[in-house]
């Protein structure tokens, strides 16, 4: 009993050295709950062990430099995933957030639907167990897996509820079937949460607590971040605002509501809007895309086409800028964050989305909810869903870990 003890205090260590952002000894004795003399006797222990690295000194209090401790990278690694239609992503991060590894894979789906789930896992499954067996990942222990997936995911049961543009999937129990094929704790979680946690951690300590995530993709989701948590809610569906009505007169969208904000805001709702502008014969050099055969339209050539002052191309963006602007008045009232980040494939029309919705916020947002308040629209990079998985895996893992009777050699 004595042994296990002893190696339950030296995982409430790591794991306080994991959650801590500059842990010394006697920050890691709070976070830990026990005696700085303790944590200088377990700290000297895992030091041998090469499990726990001195990362530099800063200065306390007193005056006196203490020493920082980080986690070394060979204690594990956690592992994310990242579905699309086409394809998924992985990636791997070691416990100082430092990316190992990253791939992208293509995925081939059969015609039938009800095949579709065992295509998904078997692939992925597949490709997971290539990567860990890279030689540059042998001598690590892997951790956890995270699993960002389109749609509608119930975070709480590891549920994969809705697959969005994924036919096939209707309340998937993924965690348990990831799990029995690994071994390993799992998490599913939803695209927005994961990119909003990322984004979270990447800002820590500016603009990072009381965060808003807005995605606008092929739908669009929320991912809220208190403190440096991100907000579940009861059933770990939070955030569901791509379906807040913001145009009474608009399209009627999947759930049976009318002018809901993915019916606007979304990739797919973007470029019809703009079809049926050309259809209706407005003049504008897209009018190229219909008449000249050079393919789909496409968000880049929306912006193209703003960027040369094509007045069907910023007045339309001007339109769906005002429409989002409302929804994220709704945000700031209900969440009051400290920044509110609009991030996904549409953001790359930021530069002509911000005016409009930056209008909107002043004229209906009172200004006190203003004070200190961010808005920033950017771009993410293809990887981020994977690594914010990765990184919300690792998260859960050391919540867990002390009482999991894990132990590190």
């Amino acid at each position: 009993m004595a042994g296990n003890s002893k190696e339950t205090k030296e995982v409430k260590v790591l794991q306080s050295i994991f959650f801590l952002k500059s842990p010394t000894r006697t920050d890691i004795a709070h976070h830990a709950g026990t005696s700085p003399v303790t944590v200088t006797a377990l700290l000297t222990r895992l030091l041998s062990k090469g499990l726990v690295e001195r990362a530099g000194k800063m200065q306390n209090r007193s005056g006196r430099p203490s020493s920082i401790y980080r986690l070394a990278s060979c204690v594990g690694y956690s592992i994310g995933v990242s579905l699309e239609t086409a394809g998924f992503r992985i990636a791997a991060v070691d416990p100082r957030r430092t990316v190992l590894w990253e791939g992208d894979f293509p995925l081939s789906l059969s015609s039938n639907p009800a095949e579709h789930l065992d295509e998904i896992t078997q692939q992925i499954s597949a490709e997971l167990r290539q990567v860990m067996s890279l030689p540059e990942m042998l001598d690590r222990r892997p951790l956890a897996i995270g699993m960002s997936m389109p749609g509608m995911v119930d975070t709480e049961r590891g549920m994969w509820l809705q697959g969005l543009q994924v036919s096939g999937i209707t309340h998937i129990p993924l965690r348990t079937i990831m799990e029995r094929a690994f071994g390993l704790p799992v998490v599913v979680e939803d695209t927005t949460r994961c990119l909003a946690f990322l984004t979270a951690e990447r800002r820590w300590p500016d603009s990072s607590r009381d965060m808003v995530y807005l995605f606008l993709g092929s739908g669009v989701g929320t991912g809220i971040i208190i403190g440096e948590e991100p907000y579940l809610g009861s059933r770990g569906l939070a955030g569901e605002v791509g379906h807040i009505v913001v145009e009474e007169e608009g399209e009627r969208c999947t759930c049976g509501n009318v002018g809901c904000l993915e019916t606007v805001v979304s990739r797919p709702s973007i470029l019809r809007r703009f079809e049926r502008r050309l259809s209706e014969g407005v003049i504008s050099s897209l009018q190229y895309f219909r008449t000249k055969g050079a393919g789909p339209l496409t968000l880049d050539a929306i912006r193209e086409a703003a960027l040369s002052g094509d007045r069907l191309a910023r007045s339309t963006l001007f339109e769906i800028g005002t429409f989002l602007g409302d929804a994220c008045c709704k945000i700031i009232a209900l969440y009051n964050p400290r920044t509110l980040v609009v991030g996904g494939p549409a953001a790359i029309l930021g530069e002509f989305l911000r005016e409009p919705v930056w209008m909107t916020i002043r004229q209906r947002v009172i200004p006190e909810m203003l004070e200190g308040f961010s808005l920033d629209i950017t771009l993410s990079d293809p990887y981020d869903e994977a690594l914010g998985a990765a990184l919300l895996a690792a998260r859960r893992f050391w919540k867990n870990a002390p009482g999991s009777g894990i132990h590190f050699s």
